[in-house]
């Protein structure tokens, strides 16, 4: 685990049969990453984007997320916004050495609905009319 691009893997021993009968070579295997659908890589650490609507960002929520494995509940807190950053602890990639792992950051998209209902809008105007523009 831990490896990344351009890293290269020595198996020792594992290569062809030596001249005359002599001890195997070694086999050096080059590693290339694929990119992933979800995450980006920054050396040991991931980041993916997270996707709010404008109240769950405001008023804070409770979501699934992707992790390596699997998936975790992320609390974000309220006054969220976007282009913030939450960092996940110890949830990146595991070192080669197995001593440590990077840590998985969320990067908060606040996304704005493309279409709204009627009812959607009338609340919307309601809310806008109750905020000062800044």
């Amino acid at each position: 685990s831990g490896v990344d691009m351009g890293s290269t893997v020595v198996l020792r021993g594992q290569g062809s049969i030596g001249t005359n009968r002599g001890k195997a070579g070694d086999v050096v295997v080059a590693v290339s990453v694929q990119p992933h659908e979800v995450f980006t890589r920054d050396g040991l650490d991931l980041y993916c984007d997270l996707p709010l609507n404008f109240p769950q960002a405001a008023l804070g929520t409770e979501v699934e997320v992707p992790v390596l494995g699997g998936t975790t509940t992320v609390r974000v807190p309220s006054n969220t916004q976007n282009g913030d950053v939450i960092r996940l602890k110890g949830k990146g990639i595991a070192e080669t050495s197995g001593k440590r792992r990077g840590d998985q950051l969320l990067r908060v998209k606040v996304v704005t609905p493309k279409k709204l209902t009627k009812e959607q809008r009338r609340l919307l105007e309601e809310l806008a009319k109750t905020m000062a523009p800044k």
